[in-house]
């Protein structure tokens, strides 16, 4: 499994729950992969050090975490990444790792953060244009964007998300018991140089902390 993600820290503040989930199964191994380190304030170096501790707190190997650091893939919101670009550093990275299944994000990014939807058109390209992958099956999971006040409705969104997951057949949902929970705060702390007040905030009310669909 790989998950495909735009930043450091998007891997806690997006996909705890699914992370904490499969990072415990033996039979599934997981790997990151951050098409970005985080440079837009330039703290690139920390940030990247901070993922592979994150990555370590939710049971991953420091070698399963691979931070890419393009300048055609930079971390800003008011700058386009090329979707081939993307596609193709996704299709390197999951051909070298023999994946079959990628979690990231669906076309509005969860935030509507630029650099969150071209990861997502990258992989779908990807997925769609491979010659590597037309005969070997590859599951995309696209994490699922909700509105702000379902977005911050904590732990209460499990009973919309479950109606969503009920009314499609191969939809996914992952929800966070306490122990899943609590990794995840653990591995955000482990990103100091992004722990600002309206971050706890979003630990204690965003949905995602919770549950994934």
């Amino acid at each position: 499994v790989l998950f495909v993600t735009a930043h450091p820290d998007d891997e806690c503040m997006f996909f705890s729950p699914t992370l904490s989930y499969l990072s415990k199964r033996k039979d599934v191994t997981v790997s990151l992969l951050c098409l970005s380190k985080g440079d837009f304030d330039g703290h690139g170096d920390v940030r990247k050090r901070e993922l592979v501790k994150s990555a370590v707190t939710f049971g991953l190997t420091p070698d399963s975490v691979i931070i890419v650091d393009d300048p055609l893939l930079p971390d800003n919101p008011n700058k386009a990444w090329n979707v081939a670009v993307v596609a193709r550093t996704v299709e390197a990275v999951a051909a070298a790792g023999d994946v079959d299944a990628i979690f990231t994000f669906d076309g509005k990014g969860v935030s509507g953060h630029s650099n969150h939807i071209a990861a997502y058109m990258g992989v779908k390209h990807m997925a769609l244009t491979s010659q590597r992958f037309k005969f070997h099956p590859l599951n995309v999971y696209a994490l699922e964007s909700v509105s702000v006040v379902r977005k911050f409705s904590s732990i209460l969104d499990t009973l919309f998300s479950l109606g969503t997951f009920w009314a499609f057949s191969d939809s996914q949902a992952f929800v966070a018991d306490l122990q899943g929970y609590a990794m995840g705060l653990g591995a955000m702390q482990m990103h100091e140089s992004q722990m600002v007040w309206f971050r706890k905030l979003y630990l204690a009310f965003s949905r995602y902390m919770f549950i994934n669909t």
